[in-house]
């Protein structure tokens, strides 16, 4: 793996270039997202609201009102430090002048402990709801800031560039009516900062934000968020125009929005920082019940090259009582048990210290789950700190890949067949036992599915026909369609209603590439899918 030049601090103008191009990606992101939408503000919080993909109405049917709640530590969150391997001298032997005394760290196990500043999350880890997943990341970690965000958002492995996110994958596929006929409400919302990749998909990209709460009433009491009179008859004007419909057309959802934050109130008294702001938004719109599956927010500022104690200990004290404000208020009005909170970083730290009491990029790093349903308390091995164990650059190696966590999150806790979650990410991942037995989503009192197989197409491999077959045990809706391996769609070869028994298709990929490609068929709420791999 080839060093990033400028992420160390001693790479001098390298690493300013290095986050000036990381702030010039930001920006492009947001002028992306001013073209797609305005800033709805809630209180002083900026919201955006995203609309459907066909993941989000898979999950707007499921028969349950659970919602992930996913918390970026934006900058790269020094794992080491947060949770501690205080009985191992390799820490402090790398870490003399920034390693956390034994005596200060919360006591987690044997051998490891939680940064002291975490001490408001001693409840939830003590009651089981706090669950730690040691070492996550991916082969051959990027030490660069957006590539690793990018990587994490979108699921991909580190050498292939996905314009999608994993969330958004679906966006498009089965709903080609979805502009012209939209859910009521938003199906995933982002609280603050740029448009995410995370929810975009391979067409649209449908962010909404709006500045304050006046632009808002403006809205609802007159249908849109900006006049279209008194524009002048200029080059500027008409550009002016058009980004005022596209902005108004991109509030579908405001009201819905609005009503659910004034129909609810917070139990608790939230601190100051952007990030409690955030999330005490979050927990008025859940137990307003507006229905959105989904929520992003994020907590900036975990770069940290030098100086790193006394920043990095406010950062997580930040989270840590945001986190415990947020669980308390919803706990408190009994909605706790339908939400699951998940942190993730682009990257960890380096496992040694940089000489300015700082840590430069690295690659693992735990990831925290909070909820009632969650399997508290240590998943995976203590990190493993001898220089044989350590990659070429000193740096951690992942004990768990971060999409094992996501089709974890797919499967376990919003019901989705594994099927499904390997379309999303390309390809199958082992889940991780981080939520409880009881957590698996119930569907409810809902019609028996049609009974049906998909067989292995034959022959496979192939070049360039193959026949697929399936089986119905009675008539049904039959959709089938091919997806690349990364979840992309190619085409729909069946969309009508198919009668019972024996049924084939010959597919001709002669159009496509070589490579490993998927076939999928759904019948009402049922999917199945199968690989089949083109050789020419």
């Amino acid at each position: 793996m080839k060093r990033i030049k400028g992420s160390k601090l001693e790479d001098g103008h390298h690493h300013e270039d290095h986050h000036n191009l990381f702030s010039r990606k930001d920006f492009i992101k947001r002028l992306g997202l001013y073209s797609a939408g305005s800033a709805l503000a809630l209180g002083s919080t900026p919201v955006q609201a995203l609309q459907s993909s066909s993941l989000f109405k898979k999950l707007a049917g499921i028969e349950t009102n659970r919602v992930l709640v996913l918390i970026q530590l934006d900058g790269g969150n020094d794992g080491l430090n947060t949770i501690i391997p205080y009985e191992n001298d390799l820490y402090y032997n790398y870490r003399n002048d920034i390693a956390i005394p034994k005596q200060e760290a919360i006591s987690l196990s044997e051998t490891m402990g939680m940064h002291p500043e975490m001490n408001s999350l001693i409840p939830l880890w003590e009651d089981g709801k706090m669950g730690i997943i040691q070492s996550v990341g991916y082969e051959n970690g990027s030490l660069s800031h957006f590539r690793s965000t990018d990587i994490w958002l979108s699921g991909s492995d580190s050498d292939e560039v996905i314009d999608s996110g994993w969330l958004g994958r679906h966006l498009d596929i089965q709903n080609p009516n979805f502009i012209a006929e939209p859910p009521t409400s938003p199906l995933a919302v982002q609280i603050g900062g740029a448009s995410s990749l995370l929810f975009r998909g391979d067409e649209f990209d449908m962010g909404m934000t709006l500045s304050d709460v006046e632009r808002l009433e403006y809205l609802i009491e007159n249908g849109e968020l900006h006049s279209l009179q008194g524009i002048p008859e200029t080059l500027y004007g008409d550009e002016m125009k058009f980004m005022r419909i596209q902005a108004n057309n991109s509030f579908r959802y405001a009201e819905a929005i609005q009503e659910s934050f004034n129909e609810s109130q917070n139990r608790v008294e939230y601190n100051e920082s952007a990030l409690a702001r955030s999330l005490s938004v979050v927990s008025r719109l859940i137990k307003g019940n507006l229905g959105t599956k989904i929520y992003l927010v994020t907590l900036s500022g975990f770069d940290t090259h030098a100086d790193q104690l006394d920043l990095h200990a406010n950062l997580i004290n930040t989270l840590s009582s945001a986190v415990s404000d947020f669980y308390n208020d919803l706990a408190a009005d009994n909605r706790s048990e339908e939400v699951l909170i998940a942190t993730f970083s682009e990257f960890g730290r380096r496992v040694y210290s940089n000489g300015a009491e700082g840590t430069d990029h690295g690659t693992a790093a735990p990831l925290f789950i909070f909820g009632d349903s969650v399997n508290g308390g240590l998943i995976g091995n203590d990190p493993l700190l001898e220089p044989e164990n350590l990659d070429p650059y000193n740096n951690l190696i992942a004990e768990y890949d971060f999409r094992q966590v996501y089709t974890t999150l797919l499967t376990d806790w919003f019901g989705l067949d594994e099927s499904e979650a390997s379309i999303t990410l390309g390809d199958e991942f082992e889940k991780i036992p981080f939520l409880n037995s009881g957590a698996t989503v119930s569907t409810g009192n809902r019609e028996q599915p049609i009974a049906f197989q998909l067989n292995q197409n034959y022959p496979n491999p192939f070049n360039p026909t193959t026949t697929i077959s399936f089986y119905l045990n009675q008539s049904a809706p039959v959709r089938l369609q091919i997806f690349d391996i990364h979840g992309r769609f190619i085409q729909t070869l069946i969309e009508r209603k198919i009668s019972a028994g024996e049924h084939s298709i010959q597919y001709n990929a002669g159009s496509l590439s070589s490579g490993t490609y998927i076939y999928r068929l759904q019948i009402g709420g049922t999917i199945k899918t199968k690989k089949m791999t083109l050789i020419k």
